[in-house]
């Protein structure tokens, strides 16, 4: 009996420690899939607004410097871009409207209504602001992380 007795604390024994092993081991996958997630997240969130300025330098940098503007309208603070295609004048819009990044592509002669255009990405807040050659600009994404941008015009 004596044996018998040793014989299942030793495998009693070895099972403890198998499932203290398989315990730590589901601790350690849980914890790193925290930690990846954290990190997605984050690269996500930068992604964005580096693409929302990007996406406005770009715009910015096909225009010419006298064709862009800052202005006032409809209550939005609106980046306006004039081009000329094949003798017909035409403007975008580009401003923060409901939550996104908003792009409105019309002939010159059409108004502005804010919320009218394509979503392009989601923000929490975008700023600009025009002085002499200097365009700055600054956008926070959906997670409070703000970037800033300024471009020469010239």
């Amino acid at each position: 009996m004596n044996r018998r007795n040793s014989h299942s604390v030793y495998t009693v024994f070895v099972l403890l420690i198998f499932c203290l092993f398989a315990v730590c081991s589901l601790f350690l996958v849980l914890i790193g899939a925290n930690v990846y997630h954290g990190i997605v997240d984050k690269m996500d969130s930068n992604n964005e607004t580096r693409a929302t300025l990007s996406y406005v330098s770009n715009k910015v940098h096909a225009a010419d410097s006298r064709d862009v503007s800052v202005e006032t309208l409809d209550g939005q603070q609106t980046l306006v871009i004039r081009s000329d295609f094949s003798g017909k004048k035409f403007k975008t819009y580009i401003y923060c409207h409901d939550g996104y990044l908003m792009e409105f592509f019309t002939g010159a002669e059409n108004g502005f209504s804010a919320g009218s255009g394509d979503k392009i990405t989601p923000v929490s807040s975008f700023s600009m602001e025009k002085n002499g050659n200097r365009l700055s600009f600054s956008v926070s994404g959906q997670n409070r992380r703000s970037l800033s941008l300024s471009l020469s015009l010239t």
